[in-house]
């Protein structure tokens, strides 16, 4: 049976056909880390473990690299907020998001790559830019000349013309500051400011910009061109549009073959964000009194297609405690009623090991399960096939 996923970059579901047979390499946008995780970022790290998982389970070797952005205006404000260093809050929330992930059972990912890890490559892919003329000094800061690369835009749709300058970069009327040729540049490498993180590099002390960071990881990682490189809808512009600007401008090839983007968890209507405000952390739902149990919170997540907004709300969450009770005690009916029931099974040493289904592959469950996880991942499907095991 064909996997068929949706290419945000083509706008189209499309059979999966990998770079290399047999293997997939798959690259998730990871988080900032200068807080903790809300639900938001569970539902995303959820669908990507589900995507790696039926990868997995389809037989395909699966290389999966998520990042770390550590270094960012947010975790130095949050530094400054405590009293402490950008690397101490790093290593605080990454710390967190690990014991955070363990409880919804996402497995952890092949390999965390970190901006403040990856610099040598992000200067290296910069001054690559250089070379080829799509990227500038100015006074400390490297910019990307946007309208050098005619593709700009074919991910998320965007014309320039029809777009506000981006916020990447300095804008002012001072001359001694540095300057863009144009107002839709972007930022690649950030000129040292006092008292903050800086490295040595061509164009002076400084730090990168958000977008060149994953480029240059997704480059080390992977390769030049990978399988699938997934994130949340509200990376699609810019940070995604930018970083196929910037690396393939480099390369001259796709830097991906499908970019698949999972729905907001939305608030009143919003999206769950902390610049909103409107956040729930994902230890506060779990330790709250009455919260669900980690396992519901995952199914809550897999409720609506992935693609799709997911509204987070009180009565949903009721909602899937019961309907995790029913999947739970379906799971565990073997356990508690096996032996009395006379099943031959129960002796053998792999009943009850979750790795272990005990179910033929080859029955209508199975098909029905697999037809609606190949088709764009469809889990609200693949979850009724569940229940009605259960």
């Amino acid at each position: 049976m064909t996997l068929f996923l949706y290419n945000s970059l083509t706008r189209k579901k499309e059979p999966f056909q990998p770079i290399e047979p047999g293997k997939v390499g798959l690259y998730y946008c990871g988080v900032t880390v200068y807080d903790y995780c809300h639900v938001g970022h569970a539902r995303a790290c959820i669908i990507w473990d589900i995507a790696r998982r039926y990868f997995q389970w389809l037989g395909y070797d699966v290389r999966y690299v998520q990042n770390f952005t550590d270094i960012d205006d947010k975790i130095l404000n949050r530094a400054r907020q405590e009293g402490t260093s950008m690397e101490a809050v790093a290593e605080k929330y990454i710390a967190a998001y690990f014991e955070d992930m363990a409880r919804l059972n996402v497995m952890e990912a092949d390999e965390y790559p970190r901006a403040t890890h990856s610099i040598n490559g992000i200067k290296r892919l910069i001054a690559e830019l250089e070379q080829k003329q799509f990227a500038y000094a100015s006074k400390g800061d490297v910019y990307y000349r946007v309208r050098r690369f005619d593709q700009y835009g074919k991910l998320s749709g965007r014309k320039l013309e029809d777009m506000q300058a981006g916020a990447s970069g300095r804008l002012t009327d001072d001359p001694d500051a540095p300057q863009k040729e144009d107002p839709f540049d972007f930022a690649l490498w950030k000129g040292a400011k006092p008292k903050e993180p800086a490295w040595k590099s061509p164009w002076g002390n400084g730090r990168p910009g958000w977008h060149i960071e994953c480029s240059a990881m997704v480059r080390d990682r992977l390769g030049d061109t990978i399988d699938i490189h997934a994130g949340g809808a509200d990376l699609v512009f810019p940070h995604h549009e930018n970083e196929i600007a910037q690396s393939e401008a480099v390369t001259g090839k796709p830097q991906a073959s499908y970019w698949l983007h999972n729905g907001m968890v939305n608030v009143g209507g919003e999206k769950m964000s902390k610049s909103l405000g409107n956040f729930t952390t994902i230890r506060q739902l779990l330790d709250a009194e009455g919260g669900p149990h980690p396992m519901a919170l995952r199914l809550f997540m897999l409720q609506a297609q992935y693609r799709k907004p997911l509204d987070f709300t009180g009565e949903a969450i009721a909602a899937v405690k019961n309907s995790w009770q029913t999947l739970k005690e379906g799971l565990l009916f073997g356990h508690q009623f096996g032996q009395k029931l006379g099943w031959t099974d129960v002796d053998d040493q792999s009943f009850g090991d979750p790795f272990a289904m005990r179910i033929d592959l080859e029955s209508d469950a199975v098909d029905e399960f697999r037809n609606a996880m190949s088709d764009d991942l469809n889990t609200p499907v693949a979850i009724a096939v569940l229940v009605d095991l259960a």
